[in-house]
């Protein structure tokens, strides 16, 4: 081992420390190691110096607890043995957050100077300075750490805040960033300043409760004094004050006289000042002049401009404002805008104010001239396609778009309409749809490309194409649809109900003929002759009997005897026909039917012997006219009324024919 004087490093946690600044934060906590190497051995105590003063530690490691700003300062570790002594420093830089004091403030007069300086403790320093007032940020430079004013006036009165930052490092690399800030009022003393909104009242004799107002803003508060022709006005019987700190009232209880007519004043005043504003009080009358006449806008189509009422006179106001003394436009606003004017023209333009008394006695005048047109008629964009669509009420059009995005100036299309006044409406796209009214469909004939506002300076005029599409009423055709439905849905109803009423009434009158009495016939009989057959039916009625002056079996039970009978004979007839060859027509008539199935009746008899029987049984029962669905029989001695009731007779009958009848109900 070498021998000299010993070598001395501070050591960091794991970091040797050589001659550095070591950064740590306000709070924090640090312990400095020294390392000595010594040939021969160290002969004193080690020795820590703080900015070269000896710190009683002798230990080899310095510990700092809650570091402030005062341990802020070079630390050296000292070292010595027999040949020398040797040392470390370490140069310790405490950081801390800002410390603000805003100087300035408080009370200052109007027009005096103010000074705010936003005064930093802070290490490292400040990263920039924010100002508000009244938490509204000042446009201020971010370095900027104090404001003057050099004339302060009321308006600079309120609170004033200074906000500042710096960032603090830590030994590994890391930071934060460290906020802080302060604030101040200012007050500022102004001397009052008074105004009224009714400079002139206008009131006839013996009008009420006249009031007068003026609005006083000063600080600290003004004296408030009225006056009339200099003398100093008290509340009386006449006059009544009222007051609060920035308005004050003065109430007349009524003009007696032309002598209450004049000027009033208020007068307001405090410690910086004195301020005063008049109030003239006349008779009702012709209002005065407009003032401020000027214009506010002109191109080569258009004029616009404005003026300032005078005192209305005590009456409502209107204006009439004149173009070179031929066009006169009347209204209730203090402004107005001449239309299609003609480009590089001169006009003379007045404004003249009138009230139910009458006009002002003279007028506001001006003399201007219109611009020049921008383009030329032919840089207008072309209309391409133009078309008018009836059942929309609208024009669609569409323009050249080369020509179109050239233009920097507002253009409208021109409405061409049969005796009505044409209508320019603005566009902004090359193409699109004009809305049209209900009036205008069936009278428009051309359109034509404008400069907007000045219908005079436009293009080539073209027709419009009308297209008059198809339109459908789907609600009409819905409801229509509906109604024919129901419609038919009820004719069919009433068709079926009509023919079950039919076969109801068919019915009916079946049943009626199976239970009638008849006496005789009135329907016409029809006789066939039959070629009589030894295989000839047996007697049809074998069964039936008739008590005489006793009630007939029931009718059903001979309705069903009949309609066995019938079948019977439809047999027998068909056998016979099948066996001789027969064509009556009588019984191969397919419409010839029996009593149980259609209308007619049909009785055949097969020989005079039990025709003679049936006749005998028809005796016995004449009084009591029972029938079964076809004719009776009478006796002998009433031939001639059975001869009328039917056309055959009884004595005509032969023994190898057979008598039919056919009874029609």
């Amino acid at each position: 081992l070498k021998i000299d004087k010993p070598e001395v490093r501070l050591r960091h946690v794991q970091t040797i420390i050589s001659n550095l600044n070591l950064l740590v934060i306000e709070d924090d906590r640090l312990t400095l190691h020294c390392q000595i190497d010594s040939n021969p051995p160290i002969t004193k105590p080690i020795t820590w110096l703080k900015n070269g003063v000896s710190i009683s530690d002798s230990t080899s490691s310095l510990m700092l607890q809650n570091i402030k700003r005062s341990d802020d300062g070079e630390y050296t570790c000292l070292a010595s043995n027999s040949i020398g002594h040797g040392q470390s420093s370490v140069y310790i830089r405490v950081q801390y957050p800002p410390i603000v004091q805003l100087n300035g403030g408080g009370l200052i007069n109007e027009n005096e100077r103010l000074i705010l300086i936003c005064n930093v403790d802070s290490y490292p320093s400040i990263d920039y300075y924010q100002w508000h007032k009244n938490k509204q940020k000042l446009n201020t430079s971010s370095l900027t750490s104090s404001i003057v004013i050099e004339k302060v006036s009321k308006d600079d009165a309120g609170i004033y805040m200074c906000i500042v930052k710096n960032t603090l490092k830590y030994p590994n690399g890391s930071s934060i960033e460290m906020f802080n800030r302060t604030q101040t009022k200012v007050i500022v003393h102004y001397a009052p300043k008074v105004h009224t909104l009714h400079p002139i009242i206008a009131a006839d004799l013996h009008t009420t409760n006249i009031k007068f107002q003026c609005e006083i803003d000063s600080y600290p508060e003004s004296i408030i004094i009225w006056t009339f022709n200099n003398s100093v006005i008290f509340n009386s019987n006449k006059y009544s004050i009222i007051q609060n700190k920035s308005v004050s009232y003065l109430m007349i209880q009524e003009i007696l006289s032309d002598i209450d007519y004049g000027l009033y004043s208020c007068n307001a005043s405090n410690k910086l000042g004195y301020n005063s504003t008049t109030i003239q009080l006349r008779s009702k009358g012709i209002p005065e002049s407009p003032t401020d006449f000027n214009i506010t806008d002109i191109n080569y189509s258009t004029i616009s401009l404005e003026w300032k009422p005078g005192f209305d006179g005590g009456w409502p106001q209107s204006f009439w404002i004149s173009l070179d003394s031929y066009i006169w436009k009347e209204t209730n606003q203090t402004y107005f805008t001449f239309t299609n004017l003609q480009h590089l023209e001169y006009y003379n333009i007045t404004v003249r104010a009138f009230n139910q008394l009458g006009q002002s006695s003279t007028t506001a005048f001006l003399r201007v001239r219109t611009t020049d047109v921008p383009i030329k008629k032919e840089d207008l964009p072309i209309i391409e396609h133009s078309s008018l669509h009836l059942s929309g009420k609208t024009i669609n059009y569409r323009l050249n778009e080369s020509s179109f995005t050239s233009i920097k100036v507002p253009l409208c299309i021109r409405i061409e309409i049969y005796n009505r006044t044409n209508v320019c409406q603005r566009i902004v796209t090359s193409s699109g749809v004009l809305k049209l009214t209900e009036n205008d469909l069936n009278n428009i004939m051309n359109v034509s490309i404008c400069l907007d506002q000045y219908e005079n300076f436009c293009g080539e005029m073209l027709p419009v194409e009308i297209k008059r599409e198809t339109s459908f009423d789907w609600i009409f055709i819905l409801l229509s649809s509906i109604i024919t439905v129901l419609f038919l849905i009820l004719f069919g109803l009433g068709i079926f109900c009509l023919i079950i009423n039919r076969k109801r009434l068919r019915n009916t009158s079946h049943s009626r003929v199976r239970i009638s009495n008849k006496i005789s016939s009135q329907d016409p009989v029809s006789t066939k002759s039959v070629t009589s057959n030894t295989n000839s039916p047996t007697k049809f009625f074998s069964n039936v009997t008739y008590p005489e002056r006793q009630q007939m079996p029931s009718s059903y039970s001979k309705l069903n005897e009949i309609q066995k009978f019938d079948q019977l004979q439809v047999t027998t007839v068909n056998n016979h026909q099948l066996s001789s060859g027969s064509s009556d027509p009588i019984l191969s008539n397919p419409n010839s039917s029996s009593l149980s199935g259609s209308d007619h009746l049909t009785i055949t008899d097969m020989n005079p012997t039990d025709l003679s029987s049936i006749e005998n049984d028809l005796n016995a029962s004449q009084f009591q006219h029972i029938g079964y669905g076809f004719p009776h029989y009478t006796p002998k001695n009433q031939e001639d009324s059975i001869e009328n009731g039917y056309s055959t007779s009884l004595k005509n009958y032969q023994l190898n024919k057979k008598t039919v009848y056919e009874v029609v109900v």
